[in-house]
């Protein structure tokens, strides 16, 4: 039989003795230890010798200790972290990190676990796909040789020259007759830029894709796009494996950072005159939407071509009427060189807009003269992009300037490092960059927290920088635009191991020092506006270890920076109400592809779900016999916003399939003033238009993606004042509550106090003014969604908003059919209504009121800022709202509590008085032929009929007591005693369940709380005494602790003349629990209880330390190393000592100590039959308690053997007086604390034996005598 290779190996030794066990036991698992005869070989402790024999004991123990401390019952792979674990770390070595593998191949070995090694790695993969890679490789062999083949055919022709160290054959001719022509140069024209080919392991996964810097780093913390749908041509983080949507929001904007890897955005370089670049910039209208025009020679803009600011703006189409945007870009000058006359210029901007970009600026290069050479650079610049309250911080460490030289005071190097404090980036210049040279992160690794300073001199410093700014004089042209300082930066990066053995030379928890050779990573980062974020520029190849560095720093609030992906990316630009790029601009052509893409995506996770678990769309009720949903639901379906008109739509189609988008993106801030009717541009109504705006939930509701848009209805009024209702009505100004309050206060200030009282109780009790709200979505007079002329846009981006605390939404709506309400004179407030109806849910009207407004705003959708005193007043209205609030749910609850009680007390009354007039069930037996009558009883408060209450008027007023339900009595309405105590009528019974007592060192039952010390015997007894007089010459109950507790008239009783005398269940202050020892059955204080079991154990004491002694002297009979002294409760017995019964003397030894009874014992052999009956030590005080199985047996066993005990109780003689022969000096000594009622018959134990059936008499006896043996 084949042997199979995935099995355990088996022993070399097939016998059973030299079978290894699966997990044998670790070395440091086993304590060796000595005898310890030596320690004490004559039974003393030496204790010189007893250290010494058990120093390696002790030695071994802590060795042990340490191991197991390290091991555990640990795995190597249960040593990585959850978020870096691989799915088969546990039984692959080479699925665990580096420092873990020994030990993983040791624990692999110790439990004969196979190890193979994996092929993901070397071109061969698993499975089916293992042979069909090995075929694949087969071929390229084959296709390799016949290339080799027809190469040495044509060697005649071709020039062979030798390489070093190689010899070549003496028949092999060096040269070729014939040479090869040198080519004409042709004229270089830009071309695109490739990746790096990347490593042999590495190759075949980036056929059709490109890899981050940070690809390895991500693939085991964040879900990837697939590998077959790269997502524009590279493999991008989309979000990490865990939660991380709350904690996202709390690290963007609360605490914390997030950083992004965002190098698949392209960067394109411009390089030339900069009157050239700057004609083409114009030509591509570059900003052209901004109140500020970029090209004016002052402020900001005259600092951006400078070099020390970015500008951030849409670039559109060159000869597009009107403009036809492509993309949000960012342009950077590099700092102007005197030397030189030429300017270099960035382009930062999205890879799906890329390419059209590409294409126009290429077009644009060549008509301007002198010509701008162009340049791709998506391959050899990377970026970070972080975001936080901690990102200054984090930058301000990872981000270190070279230690070449000192840096100047102004410069940016000393710039950055005063931006620590910096929370919130809005407060820098906007736009402002620092750029130099950092040193390798990894060579300070791990980061060091940034020192954050919070002094008065420290603030006003950074608010010096702010304002002044140095680096707008003192900054140098940027080495990253510089080509060869990125590769020099790239190629320089030493490895991983040579700085692991640079910092072990040093010293630990130092950095090494700095070398001539240390790689300097030119380094750019400026402030964006739009997203409020720090942009990092480096070199593709350096972008890795700033990422790492980032990740491990950490924040002084606590923990580190987060990471995030595409999603997170669109969450926080949601949030800050900022539409994304280009996910919110369909009218765009990156939009437009990536909305194509996404009805593709949303149709298949549909079709993918089961037809019981997905939204049937065709069956979706509309109103007015309509069905189904308007348009394509899976998509945002523009293509029915088109004018109705035959030419337009041929026009459409014609552009849905050459896949142009049909619709064209508006400025927002144009369409803000055209809808308001502030300006008017009738290019934009030539073809269509699309502007983004923020929808603000009116009603409840979440709108979600593809959600439709509609306006009020415009051809029906009655539908359209139906929504209009819906809205919320305006409450009344705060300047006219409070007047009105004001006019109130007066008011009662007048009136008498009994008339305030009855206002304000009024008040209270009145409910809350409860009016029909609203209909709410899914009812049945909830409005109809309007008809399809009415649609006027959809939703891109919707979720709930954790920024806002609601439902918001990012929507783009067409012009032309908002123009048409708006009439040419702008948007009344009506207008600016809309309805969203919320796609994916499953109500037949699913939609809910909101409001618009321009998405990109100045304001950036920011809230409006309120004055000092609105805001006092705001929250003082809210304060007064709150505890009016209060007090009437506390008022509410306490009346609605009164009233269900009286109501029950009502039902209890009517029920008790139809039981006690019902007839007897006696004479229902007696007349079993007449008809059963109904039980009936009527009282002031309620009915009774047939088993149903019926209650005659308000319970508060006809039901003047609370009746308890159990007990049928009335209950007390007042505490007894305490705050609010009052006297109650002692002529009637009441409800045990009183109110709660509240009374200085009492609880809630009365009870006080224990003040005194246990007393002696004595004084309980005098403390008797007194209380038996006491009760003689008291009037009231005899034995009741309230004497004091006396009826208001004084002369109250019941029908027998008596008082019902309150049983309050309070105990004195002087009562202390008792307990029952296990061991006695006694009954002690429990303050002398732990005393008291010590000494009925045995294990404390004179005695116990006579045991102890007797022990350890190992001199006495039956004791030494193994045994225990007689003398002890617990000994055991030696051989020998129970077969005879040694009599003791209780009068000649009382007291002795059990040693010196057992000595006594030989001289005392003799004594009397009588002695033989004294028992040598105490007897066990037996108990009474009889175990259920013990009984059931007893019951068994006495039906055979006839034995019978009976417990009588007699009143002659004092047990206490007989057992006082019995007891020992100890047991005397704690007569005080046992609890014997006075004057009690004691009871005597008498055993009947009767003769079993067939077994011979007792002698002296007869058959059916008994015998009763009488224990006095």
């Amino acid at each position: 039989m084949v042997e199979n290779s995935k099995k355990r190996k088996q022993a070399a030794d097939a016998g059973p003795a030299a079978k290894r066990p699966r997990f044998p036991p670790k070395p440091h698992h086993n304590i060796s230890a000595m005898q310890t005869t030596t320690a004490y070989p004559t039974g003393e402790i030496n204790v010189k010798s007893f250290l010494k024999s058990h120093e390696s004991e002790i030695r071994n123990l802590e060795n042990a200790m340490r191991a197991a401390k390290k091991g555990l019952n640990r795995r190597a792979f249960q040593d990585v972290p959850r978020e870096l674990r691989r799915r088969t770390a546990s039984h692959n070595p080479h699925r665990v990190p580096k420092r873990l593998r020994a030990r993983a191949r040791q624990e692999a070995q110790e439990d004969n676990t196979p190890i193979t090694r994996g092929t993901s790695g070397s071109g061969v993969g698993k499975g089916t796909k293992k042979w069909l890679r090995k075929e694949g490789i087969e071929k390229s062999r084959k296709k390799w040789e016949r290339r080799a083949k027809k190469r040495k055919a044509k060697g005649e022709d071709v020039t062979v020259e030798p390489m070093e160290g190689v010899e070549m054959q003496h028949d092999q001719p060096v040269s070729a007759t014939k040479k090869a022509e040198p080519k004409k140069k042709r004229k270089m024209l830009p071309t695109l830029a490739t990746p790096e080919t990347p490593p042999s392991r590495f190759r075949r996964r980036q056929k059709n894709k490109t890899w981050l810097p940070t690809h390895l780093w991500h693939a085991k913390r964040a879900r990837m796009t697939p590998p077959a749908e790269p997502l524009w041509r590279f493999a991008i983080p989309l979000a990490s494996v865990t939660k991380a949507y709350r904690l996202t929001h709390r690290a963007a904007g609360i605490r914390a950072a997030v950083a992004w890897d965002m190098s698949y955005m392209a960067t394109l370089s411009l390089e030339g005159v900069e009157a050239s670049i700057a004609g083409l910039l114009k030509g591509l209208h570059f900003a052209e939407e901004d109140d500020e025009d970029p090209w004016q020679d002052r402020g900001k803009a005259k600092k951006w071509r400078r070099g020390t600011r970015i500008w951030e703006g849409w670039l559109y189409e060159r000869e597009a009427k009107p403009h036809k945007a492509m993309a949000y870009v960012a342009v950077i000058w590099r700092a102007q060189e005197a030397e030189t006359g030429k300017r270099k210029a960035f382009i930062r901007v999205h890879p799906s807009a890329f390419l059209q970009l590409w294409n126009e600026v290429i077009r644009l290069s060549k008509v301007q003269k002198p010509a701008v050479t162009v340049e791709d650079l998506r391959f050899e610049i990377g970026s970070i992009e972080i975001m936080g309250p901690a990102a200054a911080e984090t930058l301000c460490s990872i981000l270190s300037p070279s230690p070449v030289s000192e840096p100047a005071s102004d410069s940016s190097q000393a710039t950055l490092p005063s931006l620590a404090t910096v929370t919130d980036p809005g407060i820098l210049p906007p736009g402002a960059l620092l750029a130099f040279s950092v040193s390798d992160p990894r060579l300070r690794d791990p980061p060091s927290p940034t020192p954050i300073p919070h002094d008065s001199e420290s603030q006003a410093a950074l608010v010096n920088v702010l304002a002044s700014w140095p680096p707008d004089n003192t900054q140098n042209a940027p080495s990253i635009f510089n080509r060869n300082a990125r590769l020099a930066a790239g190629r320089s990066l030493p490895s991983q191991k040579s700085i692991n053995r640079r910092k072990e030379a040093h010293n630990l928890g130092g950095y090494p020092d700095p070398r001539s050779t240390d790689p300097q990573i030119p380094m750019l980062t400026y402030i964006s506006k739009k997203s409020e974020s720090w942009i990092v520029l480096l070199p593709w190849k350096c972008v890795a270890p700033v990422w790492r560095g980032i990740m491990r720093y950490p924040v002084s609030t606590g923990g580190n920076p987060r990471f995030g992906g595409l999603k997170e990316r669109r969450q926080v630009g949601f949030e800050r109400s900022t539409p994304s790029f280009p996910f919110d601009h369909p009218g765009t052509g990156a939009g437009w592809d990536w909305e194509m893409q996404e009805r593709v995506a949303r149709k298949h996770e549909w079709t993918k779900r089961p037809k019981g678990k997905r939204i049937e769309w065709s069956t979706i009720d509309l109103g007015s016999g309509r069905k189904g949903e308007v348009g394509d639901p899976w998509s945002c379906d523009w293509e029915r916003l088109f004018p109705r008109t035959e030419k337009d739509a041929s026009t459409a189609e014609k552009q849905a399939e050459s896949s142009q988008a049909p619709f064209r993106q508006m400025a927002s801030q144009d369409a803000q003033e055209m809808v308001a009717g502030k300006s008017f541009f009738p290019g934009y109504l030539a073809e269509p238009h699309l502007f983004t705006v923020k929808i603000s939930m009116a009603q409840r509701g979440s709108p979600t993606n593809c959600a439709r848009v509609y306006r009020l209805p415009t051809n029906n009024l009655e539908l359209r004042s139906k929504w209009l209702s819906l809205l919320p009505k305006l409450a009344a100004s705060t300047t006219t509550k409070r007047a009105l309050r004001k006019h109130q206060r007066l008011q009662n200030s007048t009136s008498p106090q009994h008339a305030q009282t009855q206002v304000l109780a009024q008040s209270l009790l009145q409910p809350l003014s409860l009016q029909n709200g609203p209909p709410k979505a899914g009812e049945e007079d909830y409005p109809m969604v309007p008809d399809e002329v009415d649609l006027i846009g959809f939703v891109t981006t919707g979720n709930y908003n954790l920024a806002e605390g609601m439902p918001t939404a990012i929507a783009n709506l067409a012009l032309h059919r908002v123009w048409k309400d708006a009439k040419g004179k702008g948007l009344g407030k009506d207008g600016r209504v809309c309805i969203d109806s919320a796609h994916e849910r499953l109500s037949p009207r699913p939609s809910t009121m909101s409001e618009d407004r321009p998405a990109d705003a100045p304001d950036g959708g920011a809230a409006v800022k309120l004055s000092p005193g609105v805001l006092a007043d705001l929250t003082r209205d809210i304060l007064e709202d709150c505890v009016q609030n209060i007090i009437y749910n506390t008022a509410q609850t306490c009346h609605r509590s009164e009233k269900q009680l009286r109501m029950q007390s009502a039902a209890t009354q009517a029920e008790s008085l139809a039981l006690a007039t019902a007839e007897p069930q006696s004479q229902k037996n007696a007349a079993p032929s007449s008809q059963p009558s109904v039980p009936i009883a009527d009282t002031t408060a309620a009915k009774y009929e047939n088993g149903r209450v019926f209650l005659k008027g308000n319970p508060l007023k006809t039901t003047p007591d609370i009746i308890c339900p159990h007990c049928k009595l009335p209950r007390l309405m007042h505490p007894i005693m305490g705050k609010g105590m009052q006297n109650p009528d002692l002529s009637r019974e009441y409800c045990m369940l009183y109110p709660w007592v509240q009374r200085p060192g009492h609880d809630v039952y009365g009870n006080p709380f224990p003040t005194d010390m246990a007393k002696s015997k004595k004084e309980r007894e005098l403390l008797k005494q007194q209380q038996k007089n006491a009760e003689k010459e008291s009037v009231g109950t005899p034995g009741s602790q309230d004497t004091d507790m006396t009826g208001a008239g004084g002369g109250a009783g019941d029908a027998n003349g008596r008082e019902i005398k309150l049983n309050t269940g309070g105990k004195p202050a002087s009562y202390i629990p008792w307990h029952t020892c296990p061991n006695c059955k006694r009954s002690l204080l429990i303050t002398r209880f732990a005393q008291h079991l010590e000494k009925c154990l045995g294990i404390s004491g004179r005695q116990s330390s006579r045991n102890a002694m007797a022990k350890l002297a190992g001199n006495g009979v039956g004791s030494g190393l193994g045994n225990t002294p007689l003398g002890s409760r617990m000994g055991t017995p030696a051989p020998g000592s129970q077969d005879t019964i040694t009599a003791v003397s209780k009068s000649k030894n009382k007291g002795i100590s059990p040693v010196k009874k057992v000595g006594n014992g030989a001289a005392d052999a003799d004594d009397d039959d009588d002695a033989i009956d004294t028992p040598e030590k105490k007897k066990k005080k037996k108990s009474s308690y009889v175990k259920k199985a013990d009984r059931e047996k007893m019951g068994k066993e006495g039906a055979a053997a006839g034995s019978l005990k009976v417990k009588i109780k007699t009143g002659s003689g004092d047990r206490r007086a007989s057992e006082s022969t019995e007891k020992s000096e100890g047991k005397r000594e704690r007569e005080g604390d046992s609890i014997d009622p006075e004057n009690a018959p004691k009871a005597k134990k008498i055993k009947l034996s009767l003769g079993k059936s067939g077994s011979p008499p007792a002698p002296g006896l007869g058959p059916g005598s008994a015998v009763a043996q009488e224990s006095m």
